[in-house]
């Protein structure tokens, strides 16, 4: 690989050097760039099969996704293009019987509510540990669901109630194309509800890795907005799906939580949208 940066020409073999740096599992290494050799602005960090790299530096566009092999299905699907991946049918989800329909008496959940204006949302109230139920559906099916602690009590304050891999989405009417990657399901509805066609998708954390991208195969534009103490996370995440998926990303840094409705945040969010 032959860059030219600054009027310097820089070669190296991106892959060997990230091979000697002999990453594990979600261990991000961060040091100088072995391209434009910027002081402590690249990181990289190996996501099963996949090493992520990329440099902070604004003048420097190393950044990319290496493989370290190709799995079954990836083999055939380079081979046949045709190729299909087969879908992975979810068990039907059933709600505990303690989860239950919300009604005025459950007066927490009716402060809850009112508070993050969700009325009218499709949510359950699951009165064994007062959460508050986000129903998760893939394809219109009901497949999981994630409760919200509202008892000062639990030391959980998320808890998931399926084991499959899906992920939270909320959109209001038809979906535009662009999606907003946020940490919790409550940032995630409120933009929906914020701007009709955005689509809202909670990672539950600050956890996004290679397997997750498959989420943003029907988008052609991402919005990465964690919490403002993930901020770096928020940056990193951008340069990593722009390499993957080579859709248009942007960063956006947040003044507080989505969920707050900060008058700047929004602002910034309504003119990406």
């Amino acid at each position: 690989m032959r860059r030219n940066i600054g009027g310097k020409t820089y070669m190296i073999n991106i892959k060997n050097y990230l091979q000697d740096l002999d990453l594990k599992e979600d261990v991000t290494h961060r040091g100088d760039c072995p391209q434009c050799k910027g002081k402590n602005t690249f990181t990289a960090r190996r996501d099963g099969n996949a090493l992520l790299y990329n440099c902070y530096k604004l003048d420097c566009t190393t950044k990319g996704v290496v493989s370290l092999g190709m799995t079954a299905e990836e083999i055939q699907r380079k081979l046949d293009p045709r190729y299909e991946e087969p879908e992975l049918e979810h068990e039907p989800f059933v709600y505990p019987e303690y989860v239950v329909n919300p009604t005025v008496e459950h007066r927490d959940y009716e402060r809850f509510v009112g508070r993050w204006g969700l009325y009218g949302e499709d949510l359950m109230y699951d009165v064994k540990d007062e959460r508050v139920v986000f129903p998760i559906y893939e394809k219109g099916r009901l497949v999981g669901a994630i409760g919200r602690s509202i008892s000062y009590a639990s030391q959980v304050k998320w808890l998931r109630y399926d084991k499959t891999p899906t992920v939270f989405t909320r959109v209001v009417g038809k979906p535009t194309g662009v999606v907003i990657l946020v940490e919790d399901v409550i940032s995630a509805t409120v933009a929906a509800k914020l701007f009709p066609g955005l689509t809202g998708l909670a990672i539950l954390g600050t956890s996004f890795s290679v397997a997750d991208m498959q989420h943003l195969d029907n988008f052609y534009k991402v919005v990465v907005a964690l919490d403002p103490d993930a901020a770096h996370k928020t940056l990193q995440y951008k340069r990593e799906i722009e390499a993957y998926t080579g859709l248009e990303t942007i960063a956006l840094r947040l003044y507080d939580d989505i969920k707050y409705k900060v008058d700047a945040d929004i602002k910034k969010l309504e003119e990406i949208v």
